[in-house]
């Protein structure tokens, strides 16, 4: 089963993914977009395909201990170094790596869902390197094609007092700072491909081996992750002092027996297209789109059960 979700969703006063800070000065993360009529190139805001993967890994792993499933000691903490090497293995799981490969890849896959499903690389310094790729897919979010060329970061002051008190050193009582600041309506895009999820992938005649006994389990509650993770919009930084104004505006979550992945939101006719595109191509493909089907949770919620209906 493929799940492909596309979107458009309104976030305002945001700071969800800043890069580095020069001084006192905190910069928002800027990526080049090309506007497609002319071909101008604009540096606009942004947010990491990795900043959501984080996000939805730390639900993920938030959903795994609710229901009973395995994480490791690091991707429980939210910390995904995943198997990198041999004394993060060693952390995670504690004990030592197996040497042989497919002893390897099953003894993470089983006890750990975060990297069954979000993958990982052991590349230890005496060789003998594992891959698993991730079987979700993520990108950038960027502002849509109409709000492209409106699209402003702003730095804001902000400042911190010490007056009259004994922790000021030289007379100095106030700290001054900016942190950039926008607001966008900006294109989300989320893939799932549930057919290796507690499945070997890396050695080749082994590959598509069951190595969980709980594999439908293990979908189902990643399933969950994703509804959990839209409607609570569960990813990005400095939440707890720029937690932004956020509204969907539109949402299309596809449901397929293969993989099928709806067209790019950049463009306001995205919904259409999809339709169309279902019209020509389909694998038992059924569409659910937010506002036209109900409520925005609704649609989610409904989109999730016929998932978990085809497992």
């Amino acid at each position: 089963m493929f799940v492909s979700i596309r979107g458009r969703v309104l976030v305002n006063v945001e700071a969800l993914n800043m890069t580095e800070s020069v001084g006192n000065y905190v910069k928002h993360r800027r990526v080049p977009v090309i506007l497609p009529e002319s071909y101008t190139t604009y540096f606009v805001p942004a947010i990491s395909g990795e900043s959501i993967a984080h996000g939805f890994q730390v639900v993920l792993a938030e959903e795994a201990k609710k229901n009973g499933l395995p994480v490791c000691k690091l991707c429980e903490k939210g910390i995904f170094l995943k198997s990198t090497n041999e004394s993060v293995f060693k952390e995670s799981f504690g004990q030592d790596p197996p040497k042989d490969e497919f002893e390897f890849e099953r003894t993470v896959v089983g006890n750990c869902l975060v990297e069954d499903v979000g993958g990982f690389l052991y590349a230890p310094k005496a060789g003998g390197n594992v891959k698993r790729t991730s079987n979700f897919y993520t990108g950038y979010m960027i502002p849509t094609k109409e709000a492209l060329e409106n699209v402003v970061i702003e730095p804001q002051l902000h400042s911190r007092y010490a007056l009259g008190t004994p922790f000021v050193e030289g007379g100095q009582g106030q700290m001054i700072y900016y942190v950039e600041l926008s607001s966008a309506v900006y294109t989300f895009s989320f893939d799932l491909d549930t057919r290796y999820i507690g499945r070997a992938t890396f050695v080749y005649d082994k590959a598509g081996q069951d190595v969980v006994n709980d594999r439908k389990n293990r979908i189902e509650v990643t399933l969950d992750a994703i509804q959990m993770f839209l409607i609570e919009f569960m990813f990005g930084a400095k939440k707890t002092r720029f937690l932004p104004m956020v509204e969907w505006e539109s949402l299309v979550v596809a449901i397929s027996d293969d993989v099928w992945t709806i067209p790019s939101p950049f463009a306001e006719n995205y919904i259409e297209k999809a339709e169309k595109k279902m019209q020509k191509v389909n694998y038992n493909t059924k569409l659910f789109v937010y506002p036209r089907d109900g409520e925005f949770e609704e649609v989610v919620v409904n989109a999730i059960e016929e998932a978990k209906s085809r497992l």
